[in-house]
């Protein structure tokens, strides 16, 4: 796996850590009812095990409830890939396992994954907890400027810590950073007047990036006509013309 040092990371108060302690699938499956289809899906995963749990006993960070939301605790695990690469699949799954946030710490060979969960109160059923946003990092290596850069994001001391969505929704906020990072070849940083604006770019960012993708497989389907062939390439030549519009009023922004 990848021998990542996850304390050194998350700098985390010693009495959160949970001394890695295996959690049985088994366990998992009973207590969140996983379909069969679901308990396919976790076998992508050789183990999981409970690294840290952030709260108010730990780390003295308050819990936060109001009418949107009931977040008593924010569990960190530790998910050891089964030679699979399935990274948003297994993690989608495991993240709607829990009724509280998670911070779910991927290892796949050579390479790991960081996904964070926040979840809101149920419209729909008194007393039930939804996921509401889940931002993942994709699968990265070890090594490089932005890496560093993303790593030391995630270092407790860092991080706001008025309550636990405070907490939480900053580590979400710097994970979809630093996958935009990836893409745009710079760490997006701004000042704080700047954020909502930063927000929406890379919203538009991420939504042109996934427009991209998907016109380049069109594109390179040998069965194409050459009038079907050329018109995907002019909706990818405006793609990415509006993806290099967009990533200059990020830059514009943003400081080194």
């Amino acid at each position: 796996m990848s021998g990542v040092n996850w304390k050194s990371v998350f700098c985390l108060p010693s009495d959160a850590l949970a001394g890695e302690r295996r959690i049985p699938k088994v366990v998992m499956v009973r207590q969140a009812s996983l379909t069969k289809t679901e308990q396919k899906v976790l076998d992508k995963v050789a183990a999981i095990r409970h690294f840290a749990t952030v709260q108010k006993s730990t780390t003295r960070i308050l819990p936060t409830v109001d009418a949107e939301r009931d977040i008593q605790s924010i569990v960190f695990l530790v998910c050891e890939m089964a030679g699979s690469s399935a990274y948003a699949e297994v993690a989608g799954l495991i993240h709607k396992c829990f009724p509280n946030p998670t911070v779910l710490l991927l290892e796949g060979e050579g390479e790991v994954c960081v996904s964070v969960s926040i979840t809101r109160k149920s419209l729909a059923e008194r007393g039930a907890v939804v996921v509401d946003e889940v931002q993942a990092s994709g699968a990265f290596e070890f090594d490089g400027s932005l890496v560093e850069s993303f790593l030391a994001s995630l270092a407790f001391d860092g991080l706001p810590q008025s309550d636990l969505f405070a907490y939480v929704g900053a580590l979400a906020w710097n994970v979809r950073v630093f996958r935009a990072a990836e893409s745009l070849g710079f760490y997006p940083q701004c000042n704080e007047a700047d954020r909502n604006l930063l927000e929406s770019l890379l919203t538009n960012w991420d939504e042109l990036e996934k427009q991209a993708s998907d016109l380049r497989k069109r594109w390179r389907n040998p069965g194409l006509s050459l009038n079907e062939s050329a018109g995907l390439r002019i909706e990818l030549k405006r793609c990415e013309k509006e993806l290099a519009q967009v990533g200059s009023e990020i830059r514009e922004i943003c400081y080194e």
